[in-house]
């Protein structure tokens, strides 16, 4: 076998050893490929190049060096435009709203498992929340009131992973890039006031045409942020937000606030038991928001509010947990890190309480699902629950018999084949933690 690239693709070429060119703002974007033993020109432009080759291109792309010829390893960088596309697709992977939802010539109304695709506009009512699943696991999730298009969403012959460019013209996005995207395959978002490129990472991007304002929050990772109207881009890490002004303008970074706690909770008079929880006011927050389910991934009935004071009503506790997110919200308009808790009822025989906890697999739909809990002790994960062979029923699970305690969890399963994906391998990830508190009629003042 031949060690090094053949002299038909050299002559072909002209071309010698390939370096990376350094970055300018009118280069194009470019894929870089790794010679491998056996290549030849005719091969890999028939492979992944569009017809007919753009010769021109691919030598403004490299620095060339005289020599015969091109070592296997060897990296070569192809302009992105020349490479082979096809269409990707985003699955419906949660949805909650009391009302259909539909996107522009679609003949059916939303629903878990529909496909969506490159130009679909989604237009998310009040009080509803929808979550969009990408092919390489990246998860959208638009809440209450959101509009957001998916201006680009295609694969190309080198990269698993889809491009995606999503304009988000009201309300917010939350997005979890899945982290083993390539460095160079273009994940944007952008805004009337602000343009966000990312790779793997969890963020949040915020637009109000009412207060003609923005904002970028980071969970996790890097996300680069520019203005409009800025012309460098800035990077933001975890923990820290940006948020925009009406001009287009990032405006000064702040760390994000952190979430409020929960110190002590008192039933209400009344047959139902339910309770209001007192949770530890953050100085500098505006005000508070809070999402609720009953499902640990708060996915399927999810609502959110606001609170104007660190108090939190609690309504119907049963056994079975209900799940709560709080976030403090800055004056900039920027919403803080997250705090994650369920709660239970105890009983009222003084014996410890045992919860059931659900979690939601809608796309499941039979296939076995990746599934670990741990129970934190005096520092100590206790592992609870390790199985690769969890099922779900009617896209649901539930985990019986929790105690009051710091829980993490991670689930992961292969998102089953439709009509609409017969050859779908998208794995679905997820993971997150939560403090499971059990309350009892016998919280009084």
């Amino acid at each position: 076998m031949n060690k090094s690239l053949p002299l038909l693709f050299i002559a072909a070429m002209s071309l010698g050893v390939f370096a990376q060119s350094k970055d300018s703002a009118d280069e194009p974007s470019v894929i870089s490929y790794k010679i491998k033993t056996g290549d030849t020109f005719s091969k890999l432009a028939q492979k992944y190049l569009q017809q007919p080759v753009d010769m021109a291109a691919i030598q403004k792309a490299n620095q060339l060096k005289n020599i015969d010829m091109l070592p296997v390893g060897a990296e070569l960088l192809i302009p992105r435009h020349i490479v082979k596309q096809s269409a990707s697709h985003a699955s419906i992977m949660s949805l909650s709203c009391a009302t259909p939802i539909r996107i522009a010539d679609a003949s059916k109304p939303l629903a878990i498992g529909a496909v969506i695709r490159e130009g679909a506009i989604i237009e998310v009512p009040p009080e509803c929340h929808v979550s969009l699943l990408l092919e390489d696991g990246s998860v959208i999730r638009l809440p209450s009131s959101a509009a957001l298009k998916i201006t680009t969403l295609r694969k190309n012959a080198l990269e698993s992973a889809p491009e995606v460019r999503l304009d988000l013209t009201r309300g917010r996005v939350e997005l979890d890039v899945h982290k083993g995207r390539a460095k160079t395959t273009p994940f944007e978002i952008r805004t009337p006031l602000s343009i966000m490129g990312v790779r793997g990472t969890e963020f949040r991007v915020g637009y109000s045409s009412e207060d003609n304002a923005g904002q970028v929050e980071v969970l996790g990772g890097i996300v680069q942020t520019r203005g409009s109207t800025d012309t460098k881009a800035r990077p933001i890490t975890k923990g820290l937000g940006v948020p925009i002004d009406g001009d287009g303008k990032a405006l000064a970074i702040e760390q994000l606030l952190p979430p409020p706690a929960f110190e002590s909770a008192i039933a209400t008079a009344g047959s139902q038991p339910s309770f209001v929880a007192k949770l530890t006011p953050i100085p500098l927050a505006n005000y508070y928001v809070v999402d609720s389910a009953n499902t640990a991934n708060l996915t399927g009935n999810r609502s959110s509010h606001n609170l104007l004071a660190p108090e939190l009503f609690i309504p119907r506790v049963t056994k079975q947990a209900a799940f709560y997110q709080l976030t403090s919200v800055s004056a900039s308009g920027l919403v803080g890190t997250e705090r994650h808790y369920a709660f239970c009822a105890a009983p009222n025989d003084g014996k410890a309480a045992r919860c059931s906890a659900m979690f939601d697999a809608p796309l499941a739909d039979g296939i076995p699902i990746s599934f670990a809990l741990s129970r934190t002790v005096d520092g100590t994960a206790q592992h609870l629950v390790q199985t690769d062979t969890l099922q779900a029923r009617n896209g649901r699970f539930a985990i019986q018999g929790l105690p009051a305690g710091h829980y993490s969890w991670t689930l992961s399963y292969r998102m089953a084949p439709s009509q609409d994906t017969p050859t779908s391998d998208t794995v679905i990830r997820q993971s997150g933690a939560f403090e499971l508190i059990t309350l009892s009629a016998s919280h009084k003042p």
